[in-house]
This record gives structure tokens, C-alpha cells and sequence, in this order.
């Protein structure tokens, strides 16, 4: 089984890079924070800076390997459907459903363990880094010396190693049990096996919305109020990304509607083609949901903490080192939704050159990717910032004694923009790439 998984390794190599991408990218960051962890517990800490030092990565640390896992589960599942005819042709052979998530889970811990070692590295780097901020803020004190330690950051390297594994069993439950003689399962079929899934996003969303309005009870000088509401707004984002082919329904019929009175090929095509393969746009609404819903959450608490808190308190110091985590976990997520939507276009490559074919022209394939990706990125970016706004309304009626700073519009118009223009971008670019080729060689 392990010689055949690293046989296959070696013809899936695009896939291979962007699961390595996501592992290497999600290790370093874990790392950096049980590094930070590390340094907390070190005996020449100083005892002033031990409660900020162990607080501070365990709180963060816990969103992040959420994200991770999430981000490799969907990474997983987006490769395998580029790999169906491979699946199919073991399981026509013999292979059971078990054996199919055994050899994807041995794919991903070679993978996984291969960024290992870089990840360590950029992970120690990194936790050097926070630390090196923190203390110029002033927030430790200068006593205080890096001290990670090896043990802890191993315990990180395993968190990842164990996460992709995990990740790798989830994501490639849905394939492994599809038949391999049938293309498209029925409709009670599909209803059946997507009922896990919307209970498991239903149970996100309701955790996080309970631990979002759990904030009302507490004092607002209470640091629980953060404690719950940061996470609430990861688990909503997860919960709304979990419902990525829903979303993409609406996008559907909304894409369907406009289409109708379109009297170009582009806007006709892209409602055809959501309708045919809604899953096609499925990496877009999963990562950029949770990319514009973490990161536009994050930043409107911290802009509600700057309205309430004192000129030089430490809270506004902290206000900084939560900024620059919001831009580590911001690109983290831009990496992963960039490695799936390059992976999920060149899947495409055959249907691109059938519609070269039939006399659809380079700019008219282009023009109908860009539509898809726009309804999709559209929807994912509304759902987002209603989920955030959702969450962090109770952090602001704490705060500020008011709903109304739940609303700022720039934390959630940067974030809409960020994500919106990488996708825009990397789909315009890797699309131009791709369609080119599939015309040329056809």
C-alpha cells in the first residue's frame, strides 16, 4: 500500500504541491505558536511576561489548527475530484472504500512530512519574529529571551501531521464511496450523503453563535469577551464554508436569472456551466469565505477593542501584534484559495478545449470563467460579512453600549477587497494560462 501511494504521489504532482503548500504554510504557523508557548514556560521567563506568553498562543493556537485542518480537508477533497477516473479504475479493480482512504491518507502524511522539516524551520523563524514584536511594544519585557525549546514545536510538527492525516480521511470519504460505474449518484442518494455535512455545518454555526452571545453576560473589561468571540467567528466561517455547494445553488439560480436576458456567449455560458457543475466553483465559495469571515471578524473586534479601550493601555499595544496575526492567518488562507483555484482550473483543461472545439472563441472562455468566479466570489463575500457582523454585534453592544461599531464598514470593505481580488486575479491569470493551452493543443 505504501509503495503504491508513493507511486501515485509522483503522477499527482500539482496536487502534491498544493497540499505541501497548505501543510508547509499551516505547520509554520502552529509551530510559531507552540514555540511562543514554549518560551512562556521556560523557567528564565520572567514571571510578569509567563501569563501573556502561554494566553496568547494557546487562544491563537487553537484558531489556527482549526483553520488548518479545515483548509487541508478542503485542499484534499478539491485534488480528488481531479483524480475520479483514477479512483474509479482501483475500485473497478477490487480496491474497497477503506483501502481508497487508507492510500489518500498515506499520499498525505508523505506529503505532509516532507514540509516537516522547512516547516520547523519557518515555524522557529517566525515564533522569533512575534516574540521580537511583542517585545518592542513592550508588552514582555526585555529580560525575557527566546526560548521555544524542541519539544513543544515537535508536539506542533505531530498537531500537523496528525491534522493532514485526519484531513485526508475526511475529505476522501465522499469519493471512495462513489460508485465507480456511475457518474452522478441519485437525488436521494446526494440528499443522504450530504446530511452529515449540513448537520456537521449547522453544529459549527450554532456553537459559534452561542459562544458569540455568550459575551453579553460578561463585563466589558473581561478578556473573555475576546476569548469567545474570536472563536465564534472562526466556527461561523467554517460553518457557512461547510455549506459551499448550497451557496452555490443560489449562485445558480441568481447566474441563471441574469443569464436569461443576456445576449452574449460569456454571461450564457457560465449560467449553463454552474448549472451543469455547480461543484466547479466550490474551491472559490469554501476558501474565500473563511478568508473574508475570519479576517473581516477579526479585524472589526480589534477596531471595537481600539474604540474602548485607554490611549497607552495595554490593550491598544496589543491592538498590533492581533493586526499582524490577522495578516499571517489573511495569507494563509490566500495561499490555500490560490493553490485550489489553480488546481480546480486545470482540471478543466478538457472542458476548455471541447469548447474550443464547438467555435468558442479564447476571449468568450475567458469571459465566461471570469462570470462563474465572480457570482460565486460575489455570494461568499455577502454570506461572510453577515456571519461577522452577526458574531461580533454582541462584542460591540459589550463594549461600546451600542450595536452600531459592529458596522464599520472598512474591516469588512478590506477584507471583501483582499479576498475578492485574489481570486479575481488568480483566476485571470491561471484561466489565460489554461484555456490558451487547451486550445493550442486541440
Amino acid at each position: 500500500m505504501l509503495r503504491l501511494a508513493l507511486r501515485l504521489f509522483g503522477h499527482h504532482r500539482a496536487a502534491a504541491v498544493a497540499t505541501g503548500l497548505v501543510a508547509l504554510v499551516g505547520m509554520a504557523l502552529v509551530v510559531a505558536m507552540t514555540a511562543l508557548l514554549g518560551t512562556g514556560l521556560s523557567g528564565g521567563t520572567a514571571a510578569a511576561d509567563r501569563g501573556f506568553l502561554t494566553q496568547f498562543p494557546l487562544i491563537l493556537g487553537g484558531w489556527v489548527v482549526a483553520i488548518v485542518v479545515f483548509a487541508m480537508v478542503s485542499t484534499i477533497g478539491v485534488t480528488l475530484a481531479g483524480r475520479s477516473g483514477e479512483i474509479g479504475g482501483l475500485r473497478l479493480i477490487g480496491a474497497a472504500p477503506r483501502q481508497i482512504r487508507v492510500l489518500v491518507s498515506m499520499e498525505t502524511l508523505a506529503i505532509t512530512a516532507a514540509a516537516a522539516l522547512p516547516g520547523l524551520g519557518l515555524g522557529y523563524l517566525l515564533g522569533l519574529l512575534l516574540l521580537t514584536g511583542v517585545r518592542s511594544t513592550g508588552l514582555t519585557s526585555p529580560r525575557t529571551s527566546y526560548a521555544p525549546g524542541i519539544g513543544l514545536p515537535l508536539i506542533g510538527v505531530a498537531v500537523v501531521l496528525l491534522a493532514g492525516v485526519l484531513a485526508a480521511w475526511i475529505g476522501s470519504r465522499g469519493p471512495a464511496r462513489r460508485s465507480p460505474v456511475e457518474e452522478v449518484s441519485s437525488g436521494p442518494r446526494r440528499a443522504r450523503s450530504a446530511r452529515p455535512r449540513r448537520i456537521s455545518a449547522m453544529v459549527l454555526l450554532a456553537a459559534g453563535f452561542g459562544s458569540a452571545s455568550a459575551v453579553l453576560a460578561l463585563p466589558a473589561d473581561s478578556i473573555a469577551t475576546t476569548g469567545l468571540t474570536g472563536p465564534a467567528v472562526v466556527l461561523c466561517s467554517i460553518g457557512f464554508a461547510i455549506l459551499a455547494p448550497e451557496l452555490i445553488a443560489v449562485a445558480n439560480r441568481i447566474v441563471g436569472r441574469l443569464s436569461r436576458g443576456a445576449k452574449n456567449a460569456e454571461a450564457h455560458l457560465a449560467g449553463v456551466n454552474l448549472r451543469a457543475a455547480p461543484e466547479r466553483a466550490r474551491p472559490i465559495v469554501t476558501f474565500l469565505t473563511l478568508l473574508v469571515g475570519v479576517s473581516a471578524g477579526t479585524l472589526a473586534m480589534q477596531g471595537i477593542e481600539n474604540q474602548h479601550s485607554v490611549p497607552g493601555s495595554t490593550a491598544e499595544v496589543l491592538a498590533s501584534i492581533n493586526y499582524l496575526v490577522v495578516v499571517l492567518i489573511s495569507l494563509f488562507m490566500a495561499i490555500a484559495l490560490t493553490n485550489n483555484l489553480v488546481a480546480a482550473i486545470g482540471d478543466r483543461r478538457t472542458e476548455f478545449a471541447t469548447l474550443s472545439l464547438i467555435g468558442s472563441t479564447v476571449r468568450q472562455v475567458r469571459g465566461m470563467l471570469l462570470r462563474e468566479t465572480a457570482a460565486a466570489a460575489g455570494l461568499a463575500i455577502v454570506v461572510a460579512v453577515v456571519g461577522s457582523v452577526l458574531c461580533v454585534l454582541p462584542f460591540s453592544i459589550v463594549k461600546t453600549g451600542s450595536p452600531a461599531a459592529a458596522f464599520s464598514l472598512w474591516p469588512f470593505l478590506a477584507s471583501a477587497v483582499f479576498g475578492g481580488g485574489v481570486v479575481l486575479l488568480v483566476t485571470a491569470l491561471a484561466g489565460a494560462r489554461v484555456i490558451r493551452a487547451a486550445a493550442v493543443a486541440e
